[in-house]
């Protein structure tokens, strides 16, 4: 491995360049990648310290145990938390900035595209499995809502052994002792280990193509990787671990009655970044599935397949009208879906009604950017006349 000279070409095919940085690459808004990764490694860092105390045949208690007696214990696992819940947050902004200013476009970036989808997916998936491992009453029934996403997928529909048999991958036979491990297993090895790896081939491939910015200069004046890049990084990461800390402190984790315990009056939600797939199973079915599960399944491919579906020359997004009305439609959806389970919550709702929110989302996406696009063009038109 060879650091680059600043503002020198990269060349050769099998070096790797840790690569210096334009000065407007400083802005904060260039950083939501570095963000992710400081959070993966206090992720790893933290779980192999909760590992030490988490026993997968009493779950509930060795977590009781880990906040009670454990120094510290309270902030780890809180902190442990919270970072989890700042890398889902971050990972969805760092897709759909990228989204946004067509960073899929060009050479290998399409393939950094791709597994960045998946990175987004096994984020969410590995942060599901994290809250199931409490064994609370909100963790087991995120366990059934997962059986119940398989069990009516397509898979479910068209290989119900094969759904089966990932049933049993996630929860072995049943019992306690082999359902949390299973789920420990899955979720501190198999999976991380496997996010792990595509990371750092996603970070190999942006160290090759560089951030996607067409208005950027090559007389621009470059900051050399060491030490100012690599100082600067560093301190950012530490910045936002040290803010996850704090709020960690001053809001420690309650955790939630144990599964089996009686609770009266409340409704057991599941985490915030679930909630959107939870009300899935409730709105009506179309073709094989039901619930909401092909609608999962078809942004996902969406979200696979936009390096070949976008074929716009220009580059901003209103000049990529149709690209940018599919991004604010699928975050819409997010947002009114989740919100929605908070408000009715287990509630089915019939076809016509989906179908509504549906058309109604569509219509608030489009009607916006198309708006934009035109008084943008006017104002343009304008300002040539001048």
């Amino acid at each position: 491995m060879e650091l680059a000279k600043p503002d020198a070409p990269m060349e050769g095919s099998f070096s790797i360049n840790l690569r210096p940085i334009r000065k407007h690459e400083l802005r904060i808004d260039y950083w939501t990648g570095a963000f992710l990764a400081t959070a993966l490694i206090y992720q790893i860092a933290t779980g192999i310290l909760l590992a030490y105390y988490y026993q997968p045949g009493s779950p509930y208690s060795s977590t009781l145990m880990l906040m009670g007696t454990v120094p510290f214990g309270e902030v780890l696992l809180t902190s442990h938390l919270f970072m989890a819940y700042a890398m889902v947050a971050m990972v969805y902004l760092h897709m759909f900035r990228q989204y946004f200013i067509g960073a899929y476009r060009g050479k290998w970036r399409w393939l950094q595209w791709i597994i960045g989808v998946v990175i987004f997916l096994l984020v969410n998936t590995i942060a599901a499995m994290g809250y199931m491992l409490t064994e609370s009453v909100q963790s087991v029934l995120g366990l059934h809502v997962s059986e119940i996403l398989l069990q009516r997928s397509i898979i479910g529909r068209l290989a119900p052994g094969l759904a089966g048999w990932l049933i049993s991958v996630l929860v072995g036979n049943g019992t306690t002792v082999e359902s949390w491990e299973h789920l420990l297993v899955l979720h501190a090895a198999i999976l991380s280990v496997i996010l792990l790896i595509l990371v750092f081939i996603h970070f190999f491939l942006y160290e090759k193509s560089g951030p996607y910015d067409p208005s950027a200069s090559d007389n621009e004046k470059k900051i050399p990787w060491f030490p100012v890049n690599l100082l600067y990084t560093a301190f950012i990461g530490m910045v936002f671990v040290a803010g996850v800390l704090i709020a960690s402190a001053l809001i420690p984790q309650t955790l939630p009655p144990a599964y089996g315990q009686l609770v009266y009056g409340t409704t057991p939600f599941p985490d915030w970044y679930e909630m959107p797939v939870y009300k899935l199973m409730d709105v009506a079915g179309f073709g094989l599935s039901t619930g909401g599960v092909p609608l999962v399944f078809a942004l996902l491919l969406y979200l696979i397949l936009v390096p070949f579906i976008d074929r716009y020359k220009e580059n901003g997004p209103l000049e990529r009208p149709m690209m940018t009305f599919m991004g604010v439609f699928i975050i819409l959806f997010w947002l009114v879906v989740g919100l929605w389970g908070y408000v009715q919550p287990g509630l089915s709702q019939t076809r016509p009604l989906t179908l509504l929110m549906l058309y109604a989302l569509t219509f608030c996406s489009i009607v916006p950017v198309y708006a934009m696009r035109h008084a943008k063009k006017d104002l343009s038109s304008r300002a040539v006349k001048q």
